[in-house]
């Protein structure tokens, strides 16, 4: 792997990394199989997209993007909690949804773009080629130094709301509903704040990753579920067992970076195109697997909970 795939890699999993985190926060805070991942985040590339091209700032674009994966939380949380359905059926039928409305957004297209200069990156890439930087190494630059800035930021956001005392019962009702329930917190509303936030970051983390890629179609979501999952597993494995919240939120997020990693260096041996995605789903299985295989060569104790 040249140097150029690990810039790469390393853009795409910081990048990837907040919707890994949505993924953890339902997935491992919640309990709950969210799966209105893949529609809250093609959903937050398409919309964000669209604004771009209609030539608004990037800040109010991601903002929308992270607005609407936040509804598409709201909603999926609603349809859980008030009518009782199983979150991984209200997940699907969200997720059903947000095709339509994202064909509705593309006016019956299937792909949008906009012009590199509305781009988030645009400044930062612009100042490393002032720099001397090589155009093209910029652009890695200009996707790394974003996507640092925004794991950082999030990863702040939900280290200081998890030390509050809604944070805390937020975490109590994913851990034990019945007995966080019998200390009077309305539980229902904790998971509703849950899978908002979650899907926010999700939402966000599509309007990050389309930009990136100069463009979003209708596929843009495809896989989101399985890379969070991956992400997490990945993280999970490099994780001490005493660790507290804020350093498993950290890891997750470094095991996205893990994952497109691996994934970019099996892509580099020169497999075809066509077969991208079902080398990443390879990659996924191998991730998913390796607790496994540490049980079966070390044993319970080695590992991952």
């Amino acid at each position: 792997m040249n140097l150029s795939n690990l810039y790469n890699a390393l853009a795409l999993g910081l990048i990837h990394a907040p919707m890994a985190i949505g993924v953890f926060l339902s997935l491992r805070i919640m309990k709950k199989p969210d799966l209105t991942v893949e529609g809250s985040f093609s959903l937050g590339a398409i919309v964000s997209m669209q604004l771009l091209y209609n030539d608004v700032h990037f800040s109010i674009a991601i903002l929308a993007a992270l607005v609407c994966g936040a509804i598409a939380g709201l909603v999926t949380s609603i349809i859980h909690t008030k009518m009782k359905i199983d979150v991984i059926i209200s997940g699907l039928l969200v997720s059903l949804a947000m095709f339509s409305i994202n064909m509705f957004i593309l006016s019956g297209s299937n792909t949008i773009s906009a012009p590199r200069e509305r781009y988030i990156f645009w400044p930062i890439r612009e100042w490393f080629v002032g720099q001397g930087v090589r155009a093209f190494t910029a652009n890695f630059w200009a996707s790394i130094v974003v996507g640092a800035i925004v794991v950082a930021i999030t990863l702040l956001f939900l280290h200081f709301l998890f030390k509050t005392s809604f944070g805390l019962s937020v975490r109590a009702t994913g851990d034990n509903e019945r007995m966080a329930c019998s200390q009077g917190i309305d539980t229902d509303s904790r998971k509703i704040f849950a899978l908002v936030v979650s899907n926010g970051l999700i939402g966000m983390s599509g309007a990050l990753t389309t930009q990136m890629f100069m463009g979003a179609n209708l596929e843009s979501g495809v896989g989101a579920f399985v890379i969070g999952i991956a992400a997490i597993v990945m993280g999970e494995i490099l994780t001490p067992k005493r660790a507290g919240l804020f350093v498993k939120l950290m890891l997750t997020a470094l095991g996205a970076v893990i994952f497109f990693g691996l994934r970019v260096g099996v892509i580099s041996l020169g497999i075809p195109t066509a077969w991208e995605r079902g080398i990443a789903a390879l990659v996924v299985l191998v991730v998913m697997c390796v607790p496994r295989f540490r049980e079966m060569i070390f044993g319970k104790r080695g590992g991952v909970r």
